[in-house]
């Protein structure tokens, strides 16, 4: 195959990339609620103590609502993302509360930018029924996806680096997650855990060969359904045993980005049908 095969194979994958927007609708939705979640208690105004943090707060409030209504949804669900971004280079630099400069606030953030190169406002959203009740124009629901293409690069980009990360003596013999589960399970009911060494290695080894499979099947076809359930059932267990926060939440719903989208449009408009 020719360079210029695959550069046309490239761009139809990516920048040319078009379908149905339910699936970026339901991830536009998802990740304004995660955004909310994980960060409103700590930019609520109640929490603020200097202007700057107030006025910052209520610019993050805005767009985290709008983003979830579909008010300008592009825009907004962009601008979310800045936003975030600013928090986390504030807190990164000192200002405010520890915790923000993490690759789990990170993915957040980079995701809410990069799904404004969709058209994720084309379904369920604001935009939409303003042009239906409008009587001018219906949006079709179908439109640009690049940014669905960006966050499962991302997704691919974050299991390898992390999985590279783990490389090391120290993982693969147990002691890192040894360390995690004294910090977690001491003095309670999962401590038995720690008694056997051999299971921490053996815990550690799996997570590593899945996350290095992961990077590569989530971008393959052949695999991908396959990776979906590994990967989905990897982050449901560190939700339930480890203190991951949203992480594993949002990390769940990212999957949306690897679902074929017409296959998501079918599926709702059948959960939809009287």
């Amino acid at each position: 195959m020719n360079a210029g095969v695959m550069l046309r194979d490239f761009v139809a994958w990516g920048p040319d990339a078009t379908g149905p927007t339910r699936a970026v609708a339901l991830l536009r939705i998802g990740l304004a609620t995660m955004a909310i979640v994980r960060f409103g208690a700590e930019v609520a105004p109640f929490a603020a103590e200097t202007f700057s943090e107030l006025l910052l707060g209520l610019v993050f409030f805005i767009f985290a609502i709008a983003a979830l209504l579909g008010v300008r949804a592009r825009l907004s669900i962009g601008l979310l993302g800045l936003t975030i971004f600013l928090l986390y280079g504030m807190r990164q630099a000192g200002l405010g509360t520890a915790g923000w400069n993490h690759h789990h606030v990170y993915l957040l953030g980079i995701s809410c930018i990069f799904l404004m190169f969709t058209d994720c406002g084309r379904s369920y959203s604001f935009d939409r029924w303003t042009a239906i009740q409008s009587g001018n124009r219906v949006l079709p629901e179908h439109g640009i996806l690049w940014g669905q293409r960006l966050i499962a690069l991302q997704m691919s980009a974050l299991y390898f680096w992390t999985a590279v990360d783990k490389s090391d003596q120290a993982f693969i013999s147990g002691q890192r997650l040894e360390q995690i589960f004294v910090w977690s399970y001491s003095g309670r009911t999962l401590e038995i855990l720690l008694a056997s060494p051999m299971l921490l290695s053996l815990m550690s080894c799996a997570v590593l060969v899945v996350e290095y499979f992961l990077a590569y099947a989530i971008l393959t076809r052949r695999h991908r359904a396959t990776a979906i359930f590994i990967g989905l059932s990897m982050h449901s267990t560190f939700y339930l045993l480890l203190p991951v926060s949203t992480y594993s939440a949002t990390m769940m719903l990212l999957y949306l980005a690897l679902l074929d989208p017409q296959s998501v449009q079918k599926f709702t408009k059948r959960m939809q049908e009287p």
